[in-house]
């Protein structure tokens, strides 16, 4: 009698040899995919820190200002508010501001005063980290801040 295949032991030994692999493999996958997320968001706030900062530079160029400015994000949706200078008035619009690539982060808030200072306070979900920079930082920092820690205080038609 030809007997073809494998016997129990055998595949056993093969199924115990793919769990171990898989349990050596599956952290290191994991957290793989947890720097790139971060990575990703890094690079989104990098990206609208350097816009707010050529929105700034391009108003001093224009007489139509938008200063002070909060650009609040909320489930990716983008709110703005601002004085317009020419009327000295208080408005809100949900136009994209900022010129970036890259996706609207979850929520937060970026805030640009009359002086071009820029205070930026984002938070992504899928990371759940936050992403803060204030005047003179030379880079955004990215923390361990929870959501609720992770905004700013700033309204600009009370400060004008």
């Amino acid at each position: 009698m030809n007997n073809k295949g494998f016997s129990l032991p055998e595949l056993l030994a093969v199924i115990v040899l793919i769990a171990m692999i898989a349990l050596i493999t599956t952290p290191i996958v994991l957290n793989v995919i947890e720097d790139s997320s971060e990575d990703v968001f890094m690079d989104n706030a990098l990206s609208l820190s350097k816009a707010a900062d050529n929105y700034y530079t391009s108003l001093t160029l224009t007489s139509d200002t938008k200063l002070p400015i909060l650009i609040t994000f909320d489930n990716k949706k983008e709110t703005n508010k601002y004085i317009n200078n020419t009327t000295k008035q208080c408005e809100t619009s949900n136009e994209r501001i900022l010129e970036y690539g890259g996706q609207n982060p979850d929520t937060g808030n970026i805030y640009i005063d009359n002086n071009g200072n820029i205070y930026i306070a984002i938070f992504d979900k899928e990371s759940n980290k936050c992403a803060i920079k204030n005047p003179g930082d030379k880079t955004v920092t990215i923390t361990n801040d929870s959501i609720e820690e992770c905004k700013l205080d700033y309204d600009p038609c009370e400060t004008y």
